[in-house]
């Protein structure tokens, strides 16, 4: 009986020791698998901002080349929903390149739309028909303005004249326009995922681009 009892205590005690230690690992290989995830969201935010700064700075620093003018507007510009002439912004910009190896004129307009199910994106417009999504996730686009002496454009010296060619022309310019020499881009992204134990925060980043041809006039 004594035997048989304590054999019986053995077994119970074994069994407990197994459970808090089977336990103990779940909860471990729950809590790696929380910071796996957390790091793999990590990566793809930081993937998704490169692939943004990518973008901008292969047309951005294109602007101008084939001696286009106006090479750089803070406007939409295009066939499809274009904003007035002569109007400004923040949070778009469109430039304007012949590459060499095209007989024609490119146009990419940058900006920020939310699709229908409700995700913000930056965006790359043709000018013509294709409006095509750059990187997901995008809550923040800005971009700032600079002339051949470093000094800040503000946004106001775009909208005001002098006109080029002149003031009732259907693509009239400011003539400020042609005083850029660089642009810095803002874009903002949250994480596609939103982790309660460990929140991953926002990342802005932020480029300057001397588009090339500007800069040598």
């Amino acid at each position: 009986m004594n035997a048989r009892g304590f054999s019986l205590v053995e077994l119970l005690v074994t069994m407990a020791i197994t459970m808090a230690i089977t336990s103990g690992m779940f909860s471990f290989i729950h809590s790696a698998r929380g910071v796996f995830e957390v790091d793999l969201e990590r990566t793809d935010i930081q993937q998704r901002a490169r692939v943004a700064t990518d973008a901008l700075f292969r047309d951005l620093v294109m602007a101008g080349a084939g001696r286009q003018s106006p090479a750089v507007v803070p406007f939409r510009r295009g066939s499809i929903n274009p904003d007035m002439p002569g109007s400004a912004f923040p949070d778009r910009v469109s430039v304007l390149y012949v590459p060499p190896d095209t007989a024609g004129p490119i146009t990419a307009t940058y900006g920020r739309r939310v699709d229908a199910a409700g995700v913000p994106h930056l965006t790359r417009y043709d000018g013509a028909a294709s409006e095509m999504p750059v990187v997901d996730q995008v809550i923040g686009l800005r971009f700032e303005y600079f002339d051949a002496d470093g000094q800040l454009i503000v946004l106001e010296r775009f909208a005001d004249g002098p006109w080029v060619p002149d003031a009732v022309s259907a693509d009239r310019f400011d003539a400020d326009l042609q005083a850029i020499r660089r642009i810095r881009a803002f874009v903002r992204l949250r994480p596609a995922r939103v982790f309660a134990a460990a929140p991953l925060a926002d990342l802005e980043i932020a480029i300057d681009v001397s588009p090339r041809n500007l800069n040598l006039q």
